[in-house]
């Protein structure tokens, strides 16, 4: 979980290593903030991780999936 504008929060994801992922905005979403709350990114990230373990690339997230994680 990283620091984002606003006083937000976003997330970076790491394989052996290295960065795959710096997400300091919601994704799915206009704008340039980041998530309200360190929960918030930590359930997105998460979601993402695990979509890259199914193979998912790249794993993206939709603003129903968004919903669902309950980010808005």
């Amino acid at each position: 979980i990283i620091a984002a504008p606003n006083n937000t929060f976003g997330y970076d994801v790491f394989a052996d290593g290295n960065m795959l992922i710096h997400q300091p905005q919601v994704p799915a979403l206009p704008g340039n903030d980041g998530f309200k709350t360190r929960e918030q990114a930590q359930r997105v990230g998460d979601f993402v991780i695990q979509k890259l373990k199914k193979g998912e690339m790249p794993p993206t997230v939709t603003p129903e999936e968004l919903k669902e994680l309950g980010v808005f």
